[in-house]
């Protein structure tokens, strides 16, 4: 260590380095924080760059003159020449960005090049092993011949450039500091054979590690292409053309790299195109263009997918669960960041349903010019529903409004998109997902905002399962979070994140967020809730056993089936069994099952033409997790078609898998069929003895079945008594929603009737949304009137119990009898 200490000292005492270490670091520190500023989109970061390409010019000339003046003398600074140039090259591409955005590593990768640049560039005839040096060498030189080769289109305009200021220069550096580097690397390797060994070593490894991965992205192109090219024989008009190839493609790294060609990754073809006009698409994809070295080579040896970029994005909604990316963004939200989360859960045991309040507060990571816009999802567990929405202004929380989602939409647009002031709007999305969007925030004017769900228990094997909230939004992983978790009742909780019993609450804290369970033994259900004359109830769910002889039955495979399991239906007696291939029917039997399910291994979900199936046939699926929804099927005949020909069929459907994806959710949640959810050989014999199991229904019905209850509207009448939280008629009033969707979206006085309903417990659904504006004069302004008579905004502190009309009476009498008797004392004190 002593040694290294002297030959350190020794070195810095050779003429020009301390200089060149100012200059060297001078310039590092600005093309750092210009990068940064840069990243975060702060103001006026060309001045740094600016004054750091100066120093490189200036110093780059001098430098360079002085080497090769008295080269004996000077020669030991070449590392910092190289180093300067490089620098001068990438605060260049600052402006003139012929790399475009290059990720973390390329910078890294570069560094590790100059650095080990000092331990071999060295003038001095000590006989030391630098053979470590010369292996990270030779990892990193790749990255500098493939700059210097990525240049050679604009070196004749690098050339004329010169003339510039000296400017084209830069393009020439990589290709000047390959030939320098080459002629002083021979040197050493004929001194030590080792040495080359080493350099050749680390080369080798960038290069076998870039051949395996430009394979393994070669094989998911070809296995792509050619299965759309197999798919294009079979004409189908229903279904959008990117269908298909999103069916047939599991989700892996290779394929959404492919996938995000042109989207994120630009490719080498495009790198001079200043922006690829021909890239363009109708659809948004809120993720920075990069250009990966890495990727951008690999794309060269696979196959073009002939995929349009609207297409792709519809892929990667749907197998990669890109949906909250594709959200349209009005103002940029790249350089936000999530700075707390307050996770505050409360338990009604007995309702068999909890209440989770989530508050946010978000900043931007660096002083940022431009005012950003955060957008939030929510993925809720099936049965839950959207119920509160605050966003603090100026330090006052300013709670939600509910209105028809085209109206908040419109508002939030136009104070967004042209006033740019203060809104919040909360959506419901399909697969039981909220959106919530917050505008502005900037570094000055960080934003708090909270929002509530009710959420229905999950029961199994006698115990109840809340399962956390699962969210997404800008860096959440680094943000300060406390969960809080209190019962209503006196119910023990065990969960699995490690909750420390304070002050009769459960508390955690931690760090992001994590997915976590609580569980609780199963209660009775003597609950309700009494509103405007009516009482709802919560009773546990009515399971009936009818008998059914469907007259087909159809397998829905998927690649998730396994033989074993087609065979055990196949060999069930007098049984017709029936798959799907291409649209057309086909039987299956105990001769054929293993061909047929050759034609499946690659299907990762299926779309049903259910208006195809006979009457009062039996559907068996084995769902994935998934899948195109409606909303991407919005246009399609397909979609049409189902909903207008599937709900007379009477179809109904066993789902032999705990998962479920969202075409088959939104099927569900919307009543298209009758559907359960039970084990292989529990349907087995449910075929078997020709049953099946309905849950008993009824107009004025909502059953709940993950919570196994069922919750009921009534008249309120003398005996019955509000005794649970107002959560149960807001689950209610939501339930009653999803199961007329269809008919609220062909006629416009049932949509009016079911806004009214979804006002009057504050709740979001797909035809309310709730959402904050800054003033009372916001909502005149945009036809938004603020709700009376209503539930509002849900709230933790709030069990929401209200007093029965009799209790109504002896509180108003109360208040009376007070007010007057106030009265006469104080005049009797007069």
């Amino acid at each position: 260590m002593k040694y290294k200490i002297e030959h350190l000292e020794y070195y810095i005492q050779k003429p020009g380095v301390t200089i060149s270490l100012i200059v060297t670091l001078f310039s590092t520190i600005l093309l750092i924080g210009t990068l940064v500023c840069k990243e975060f989109r702060i103001q006026n970061f060309e001045s740094a760059a600016i004054l750091s390409l100066l120093f490189e010019v200036l110093y780059g000339i001098g430098l360079s003159f002085i080497i090769l003046r008295k080269k004996e003398k000077y020669i030991h600074l070449t590392p910092f020449l190289i180093l300067n140039w490089l620098i001068g090259c990438f605060c260049l591409n600052i402006f003139i960005p012929i790399f475009h955005d290059l990720p973390l590593w390329v910078y890294l990768t570069t560094a590790a090049f100059c650095l080990s640049n000092f331990f071999i560039y060295r003038n001095s005839d000590e006989s030391r092993n630098i053979s470590f040096p010369f292996f990270i060498n030779g990892l990193s030189f790749a990255i500098i011949l493939y700059f210097a080769i990525y240049l050679i289109p604009i070196m004749p305009l690098s050339c004329l450039g010169i003339l510039a200021l000296g400017l084209g220069f830069y393009g020439l550096v990589p290709a000047f500091v390959i030939i320098i580097h080459i002629a002083t690397i021979i040197r050493y390797f004929s001194r030590n054979k080792n040495y080359s060994i080493y350099f050749g070593a680390g080369f080798l490894v960038v290069l076998f590690g870039l051949i395996l991965f430009t394979i393994g992205l070669s094989i998911e192109s070809r296995k792509i292409t050619q299965s759309a090219t197999m798919k294009s024989f079979d004409e189908n008009d229903d279904f959008p053309s990117y269908i298909s190839i999103s069916q047939n493609l599991k989700p892996n790294f290779f394929n959404e790299i492919l996938l995000k060609k042109d989207i994120v990754y630009i490719p080498l073809h495009n790198i001079f195109s200043f922006g690829g006009f021909d890239s363009f698409g109708t659809k948004q994809f809120n993720e920075r263009k990069t250009h990966n070295p890495f990727i951008s080579i690999a794309y060269l040896f696979c196959k073009d997918l002939n995929i349009s970029n609207d297409d792709r994005i519809n892929i990667l909604k749907s197998n990669f669960d890109k949906r909250l990316e594709t959200e349209e963004q009005l103002w940029s939200g790249e350089d936000l960041l999530t700075k707390s989360i307050k996770e505050d859960v409360k338990i009604y045991a007995d309702a068999r349903l909890a209440y989770t309040e989530v508050t946010m507060k978000i900043a931007c990571a660096e002083d940022s010019w431009r005012d950003q816009e955060a957008i939030y999802s929510f993925q809720l567990p099936e049965g839950s529903v959207a119920t509160s929405l605050s966003l603090w202004v100026n330090g006052i929380e300013r709670k939600g409004v509910l209105t028809t989602k085209e109206k908040a939409k419109a508002a939030y647009n136009q104070i967004v998109g042209v006033e740019s002031r203060d809104p919040s709007l909360m959506q419901w999305k399909e697969g039981n997902k909220v959106v919530v969007r917050v505008f502005p925030v900037n570094f000055k004017n960080p934003r708090t905002f909270k929002c509530g769900f009710t959420t229905p228990l999950k029961v199994k094997n006698n115990e109840m399962k809340y399962q956390s909230l699962s969210i997404k939004g800008p860096n959440i992983s680094n943000a300060e979070t406390i969960s809080r978790i209190q019962t209503v009742g006196n119910t023990k909780v065990e969960t699995s994140k490690d909750f420390e019993l304070k002050n009769k609450y459960y508390i955690n804290e931690s760090k992001g967020l994590d997915n976590w369970e609580a569980y609780l033994s199963l209660t009775k259900v003597p609950s309700s809730f009494a509103w405007k004359n009516k009482i709802y109830e919560v009773k546990n769910i009515q399971q009936t056993v009818i008998s059914f002889s469907p007259s087909e039955i159809i397998l829905d495979l998927n690649s998730s089936w396994t033989t074993k399991q087609i065979e055990s239906f196949v060999n069930l007696d007098k049984k017709n069994f029936f798959v799907f291939i291409n649209s057309e029917k086909k039987e299956i039997n105990k001769d054929n099952f293993k061909a047929i399910a050759l034609d499946f291994e690659d299907l990762h979900y299926s779309l049903l033409p259910l208006y195809k199936i006979s009457q009062n046939s039996l559907i068996i699926t084995k769902c994935g997790t998934f899948s195109a929804n409606f909303e991407e099927l919005e246009n399609s005949n397909y979609l049409k078609k189902i909903k207008t020909g599937t709900k007379e069929r009477h179809l109904k459907v066993i789902n032999i898998s705990s998962d479920i994806n969202p075409f088959w959710q939104t099927v569900k949640e919307q009543k298209y069929v009758d559907y359960f959810q039970t084990s292989l050989n529990n349907s087995l014999k449910l075929i078997n003895q020709n049953h099946f199991v309905l849950f008993k229904t009824a107009a004025n019905t909502l059953n709940i079945e993950p919570a196994n209850i069922a919750i009921t509207e009534s008249p309120l009448n003398n005996t019955a008594k509000s005794t649970g939280p107002d959560h149960i008629y807001r689950m209610y009033a939501f339930g009653k929603v999803l199961e007329e969707q269809v008919k609220i979206e062909n006629d416009s006085l049932v949509q009016n009737q079911y806004v009214d309903l979804a006002k009057d417990p504050n709740i979001v659904t797909p035809i309310s949304s709730l959402i904050v504006l800054e003033t009372d004069e916001d909502y005149k302004n945009n036809g938004i009137e603020k709700n009376v008579d209503t539930l509002g905004n849900a709230a933790v502190k709030n069990d929401g119990a209200v007093p029965e009309p009799h209790e109504w009476l002896l509180i108003i009498l109360g208040s009376t009898i007070l007010f007057f008797y106030y009265r006469k004392n104080r005049k009797q004190t007069i």
